[in-house]
């Protein structure tokens, strides 16, 4: 029972972590002796999550109440496994202090939190184990973004990746835990080639061994980097592939960004009513008392308030979330908080305060390199940055503190040109012998099919699924009406779709 709540934990299926992790303490109660059985795994008792089997139902719950998001009760269950473990015992005591690292992290301790995850590495390193310590970095980076430290962020992911290059290529799905992390400081940083490449990297490391986590965030993230691209259709693929890989609805959202991060891009992609839905089937509301677990979920309700035009509740959800970022030295939080504030002063009307907030943010997160913040707010915040400019003509005293380079590469970010045709951007024009055009990722298929790209090719070229390239060549198939992929090609040829 404990080996079966051990996998359902590790793939967040907390119901049946639940289950098993019951079943496990009722068989102890029943036979008491068991713990002390004379048991010598194969790997050791230091090594082993199972020998010493009182530890091990702690550690369960400990990690169980972190997926809920329940900070007190992983604390509590993480310092009783700490107090049954024996000596020498360095697993449990390693991923104890890790999912100590987390609780503390869901309490908005940064400092506590990085102290123990920065512990349970080092174990980890000394026993020579890259894929558990893999995991470890993947929690400190997160405590150092919220922080707002990117590049200390960055150093942490790379340091990731050389611990597990030192090892054999078995350890190479940890490496795409690493990979997901430098993506997503690329990402924010607009480096979007960068980010593209590291992603693609995560993704195809993570999917073979089903890292659930990881894999639905990296894939969650190149959705984003696809919206910045222009490529509307992609993201929406992706990021719906985030879901389907995403942990199941009884882990918090700061563990589980994805049903927030679809809603947002639903925002991003003008269909309001869709975020709507979902923050109300999530019973978020605007005076809600919520914590730092919830966070991501509250800030994507304060954007629909904004895009409902109802700046004023917006404006008080976000004060409160403002003030406990604030009280804990959440930079990360802080910089996003302030940068929806000042689009919700706008919206109400007040230009000058909303000025004044931005230059705030933008003061904040400029060491850093922060960029897509404030860039995958669109226009309204395109049309907030021209007032600071001009605000930084009339030399106001907080517009002034931005630097112009700073500003520059925010800008840059709103004009940049979407890449070459063909890269999923837009449909075709219905040709004349079509009733139906194909999507533009229908034409990223059809160009690879005519290149002689094996479906399992073509899903790792453009960082999809291989279901979903089948679904495509289905589709392309009925739309040119062809029997096969050659009869299709030759179609596209004869219809001018492609050279």
């Amino acid at each position: 029972m404990l080996a079966q709540a051990r996998l359902a934990l590790l793939s967040h299926r907390v119901e049946a972590a639940e289950v098993a992790l019951d079943a496990a303490e009722r068989a102890l109660a029943s036979a008491p002796g068991v713990a002390d059985e004379p048991f010598e795994p194969s790997v050791g008792r230091a090594a082993s999550h199972l020998a010493n089997v009182p530890a091990a139902i702690a550690l369960g719950h400990t990690l169980l109440a972190v997926l809920h998001g329940d900070a007190e009760s992983a604390i509590t269950f993480g310092r009783r496994t700490l107090a049954e473990v024996g000596e020498g015992e360095w697993l449990l005591t390693s991923h104890a202090n890790g999912y100590l690292g987390v609780a503390e992290r869901l309490r908005g301790r940064l400092a506590e939190a990085e102290r123990a995850l920065s512990s349970s590495i080092a174990q980890g390193r000394a026993a020579g184990q890259p894929a558990m310590t893999a995991w470890g970095y993947q929690d400190l980076g997160r405590v150092q973004r919220a922080k707002g430290r990117l590049d200390t962020a960055a150093g942490t992911y790379r340091e990731a990746l050389e611990v597990v290059a030192a090892t054999s290529r078995t350890a190479l799905p940890a490496a795409g835990i690493a990979y997901v992390g430098l993506a997503e400081v690329a990402y924010q940083r607009n480096e979007l080639d960068t980010a593209l490449r590291h992603v693609s990297e995560g993704i195809g490391a993570c999917r073979p061994m089903n890292f659930t986590q990881p894999l639905a965030t990296g894939l969650a993230t190149l959705a984003w980097i696809r919206q910045a691209q222009g490529d509307i259709s992609g993201a929406r693929e992706a990021m719906e592939e985030a879901g389907q890989a995403a942990p199941g609805p009884g882990v918090a959202g700061l563990l589980n960004p994805v049903p927030a991060q679809r809603a947002r891009l639903q925002l991003a992609q003008g269909d309001v009513a869709a975020a709507a839905r979902w923050a109300q089937q999530r019973g978020l509301g605007p005076d809600d008392e919520s914590g730092y677990p919830q966070e991501p979920e509250y800030l994507v309700l304060a954007r629909v308030l904004l895009a409902q035009d109802r700046p004023g509740a917006a404006l008080a959800l976000l004060e409160r979330l403002h003030a406990a970022a604030v009280s804990q030295d959440r930079a990360g939080s802080i910089i996003e908080i302030q940068a929806l504030q000042a689009l919700a002063l706008a919206a109400a009307g007040e230009q000058t305060a909303a000025v004044d907030a931005l230059a705030g943010a933008l003061t904040l997160a400029c060491p850093q390199g922060y960029v897509r913040v404030f860039a995958d707010e669109g226009p309204p915040m395109a049309a907030l940055l021209g007032a600071l400019i001009a605000a930084q003509r009339a030399e106001q005293a907080a517009a002034r503190r931005v630097p112009l380079g700073c500003l520059a590469r925010v800008l840059g970010a709103f004009g940049e040109k979407p890449a070459a045709p063909g890269a999923g951007r837009r449909a075709a024009a219905v040709p004349p012998g079509m009733a139906e055009p194909l999507t533009g990722r229908e034409l990223d298929v059809l160009r690879l099919l005519a290149a002689g790209r094996s479906n399992q090719r073509i899903a790792r070229d453009l960082v999809v699924a291989l279901d979903t390239v089948k679904k495509h060549v289905t589709h392309i198939l009925g739309k040119l009406g062809a029997a096969n992929r050659t009869e299709a090609v030759a179609r596209a040829r004869q219809l001018g779709l492609i050279p």
